[in-house]
């Protein structure tokens, strides 16, 4: 098996595992709610997402023959990406009321267009916004050959970003028309995703560096703890998060492909035959848009739970046992479904993303 071949075997078992991880985060605060204060929730929330930028990102980047960036197929991206984003969330406005979920989500179009998390489709418009960005990016990282001034050229597009999303979006009002909001957070992981790629050699080292882990690991809990207790922390600046969440993305990039590689080649190495959990986990990873896409149909009300968990002190093993184990199901079922849907080329493409050919 060739390296390209292990690499994306691995990221595949990372989106698996991190699919897995948005549906029980779904779980928690649509099915169970009232849940927030749960470290559960919290570590989830901010473990999930990053890592479907970075592999974006990483798959983003390609290099020309000159030795400069490609730029991005936009028109392919946005069959990809934009046109599931309109007929799903059209579907979900008029499903949402029959669901029965308490969750405070919207009804209508324009309320859902206006808000900050668009009802939990903000991913695919995120990532078309993202790639729309990264089309003049690539075009002067084609004329800058050095590192330093490579990632400068980010900074400056980062710092812009940042701006716009503290003039604009709210995250606390759910209010963000243009989407900046996200875009601004998810662009330094989808950043080091494309660097990760362009200096491929550079990155693997620093993933499989002792010293580089372990700062990975002692840094990442800091900032952590800086990004979901802001409280604890008043005397930070408001705009401190604009630095400690790209660093706490950097860190658990690291860690992440550190501790997945040793089970990739151990599963997926000449010679053996992988598990029934890798091949589970690779699976949900090669299917992850359509479950990101389709999952929302399928949770339900679990209001029920909420009193007991309450009760354990939203203990880590009792929640994690039981969204788990809800997450499971959801999943089976939107396979199920996601596989008939796959019978018919344009409802494929239309709610699923695939390819029409």
């Amino acid at each position: 098996m060739t390296g390209f071949k292990k690499r994306i075997v691995y990221f595949d078992l990372l989106k698996g595992i991190a699919i897995f991880l948005v549906v029980m985060g779904h779980v928690l605060t649509m099915c169970i709610r009232g849940v927030d204060a749960a470290f559960l929730f919290k570590f989830i929330g901010q473990v999930h997402m990053p890592v479907f930028f970075f592999i974006s990102g990483y798959m983003t980047y390609k290099g020309t023959e000159q030795g400069g960036w490609a730029r991005p197929k936009l028109g392919k991206r946005f069959l990809q990406l934009i046109i599931p984003f309109l007929v799903m969330s059209a579907l979900w406005v008029w499903y949402f009321p029959h669901s029965h979920l308490e969750s405070p989500l919207h009804d209508n179009l324009p309320d859902l267009y206006r808000s900050y998390w668009k009802d939990g489709y903000w991913f695919t418009l995120c990532l078309m916004q993202l790639c729309i960005v990264y089309w003049p990016v690539s075009v002067v990282m084609s004329r800058i050959k050095r590192l330093w001034a490579q990632v400068m050229v980010a900074a400056i597009v980062y710092g812009g970003l940042a701006a716009l999303s503290m003039a604009f979006a709210d995250e606390e009002a759910n209010l963000d028309l243009a989407g900046v909001g996200l875009l601004a957070r998810f662009f330094p992981v989808f950043m080091m995703g494309v660097f990760a790629h362009c200096h491929k050699d550079g990155f693997n080292r620093l993933w499989h560096s002792e010293w580089a882990l372990l700062t990975a690991i002692a840094v990442g809990a800091l900032s952590f703890y800086a990004v979901v207790y802001p409280w604890d922390l008043p005397w930070l600046p408001v705009y401190a998060e604009f630095i400690s969440i790209p660093v706490m993305h950097a860190c658990l990039m690291v860690v992440a492909l550190a501790m997945i590689e040793p089970w990739s080649n151990h599963e997926y190495g000449e010679g053996c035959r992988p598990s029934m959990i890798a091949r589970f986990f690779n699976h949900l990873g090669s299917e992850s848009l359509g479950i990101y896409l389709c999952h929302y149909f399928f949770l339900f009300p679990l209001t029920m739970l909420r009193q007991p968990v309450t009760d354990m002190g939203l203990a880590t093993l009792p929640l994690a046992v039981i969204s788990a184990a809800v997450a499971l199901c959801i999943i089976g079922i939107t396979l199920l479904v996601m596989r008939l849907i796959k019978c018919s080329r344009v409802l494929g493409f239309l709610m699923l993303g695939k390819p029409l050919r």
